[in-house]
């Protein structure tokens, strides 16, 4: 059994729900591969594919940059937008009805993380659809469930179908009433969903650890989030390529936490200067969460991919690290139940690990 965990919120820290969205950026930065073929004031329309990214607005080509995707540095092309929108039209796409059809529609709008979830998958008995946000100040899966419960119901019914699957499951916390009360009053058109509430708890989202709660198995069953379910909806059932996402940007060393739905492949500096103010010259941000992100060291360098689900901007702290004093305090709160200090001085790593 798993140890779940109840956090403490830091009370300056509050998160809004409003949504600011960000819309109009004055320009973005599509990674692309080496054998990518443009020219400088080559013309961009919107979903114009480069290798796996699409652009998100149309405009010229004016320059090239190097930045930040999954911790590594690439190359992008920087678009300069024009404000006109201008898109080619999407070949209509007939709706997936089996599995294989499924991957393939997945594969052509380059939804890997979705993919690789399904593919692991080598038996689909149940699914999960997950609105629990994995970092305590993120809320994006929340808000999404929230704004496209109709949406998301339609694509579980569908996905339902495509696996064969008798019973699919909700998973929210709890203490999402409002999510919870809009998923119910259209439930009833969906006899086969199930919404099941789960603690306010740290880790709790991790496909063990939920599995185990809901007491089902965890080799077969597939646990997507309220985003993926959502893309899915944009991508298969309604053909349109995925051009924006939710981030949640909080932390102590900002006046105000906010929600913004951007457009893919926005500079985060450019969001920064346009939404956060400040009560601090000395802070650190972290990409997806404080507890399990990444810090950043350059702004200028990152930019807001599909994976980028949080940003958290706090006060620098004056703790430092010190060597092991083997209290055993790291064994009595790790979530897997590992002996923490056997595998850090023999230098194991244990599968239950999930690298917290």
């Amino acid at each position: 059994m798993y140890n779940l965990i109840k956090l403490n919120e830091d009370r300056d820290i509050f998160i809004t729900y409003k949504i600011n969205e960000f819309r109009t950026p004055k320009f973005i930065y599509i990674p692309i591969l080496n054998n990518s073929t443009f020219k400088l004031n080559d013309y961009v329309y919107k979903n114009t594919y480069f290798g796996e990214y699409s652009s998100s607005i149309s405009g010229n080509i004016k320059d090239i940059k190097k930045v930040k995707v999954k911790n590594k540095e690439v190359s992008s092309i920087i678009v300069e937008n024009d404000y006109k929108e201008n898109s080619k039209k999407n070949k209509k796409l007939k709706r997936p009805t089996n599995r294989e059809e499924l991957i393939n529609s997945l594969d052509d709008f380059y939804l890997n993380e979705i993919l690789s979830k399904i593919k692991s998958q080598t038996i689909i008995n149940n699914l999960v659809v997950s609105s629990i946000d994995e970092e305590i100040y993120s809320v994006k899966e929340l808000i999404t469930l929230a704004n496209n419960y109709n949406e998301i119901l339609e694509t579980v019914d569908y996905l339902s179908n495509v696996f064969n699957i008798d019973k699919a499951i909700i998973a929210t916390k709890n203490t999402n009433f409002n999510s919870i009360k809009n998923v119910k009053s259209v439930l009833g058109t969906y006899p086969n969903i199930e919404v099941l509430l789960v603690p306010d708890k740290y880790l709790i989202s991790y496909k063990p650890f939920l599995c185990s709660y809901l007491n089902i198995e965890e080799s077969s069953t597939l646990v997507l989030t309220t985003t993926d379910v959502y893309n899915i909806y944009r991508s298969i059932i309604n053909n349109k390529d995925i051009e924006d996402n939710i981030i949640t940007i909080s932390g102590n060393a900002i006046k105000k936490s906010l929600i913004v739905n951007t457009r893919l492949y926005v500079s985060l500096s450019e969001i920064l200067d346009e939404y956060i103010k400040f009560n601090t010259d000395d802070y650190e941000i972290f990409l997806n969460g404080y507890l399990g992100g990444k810090k950043i060291d350059n702004i200028d360098d990152i930019i807001i991919t599909r994976d980028i689900d949080s940003i958290v901007i706090n006060k620098k702290s004056n703790i430092e690290e010190t060597n092991c004093i083997n209290c055993g305090a790291c064994m009595k709160v790790c979530p897997a139940n590992i002996n923490v200090k056997r595998c850090y001085f023999n230098k194991l790593i244990n599968k239950n690990c999930i690298s917290c």
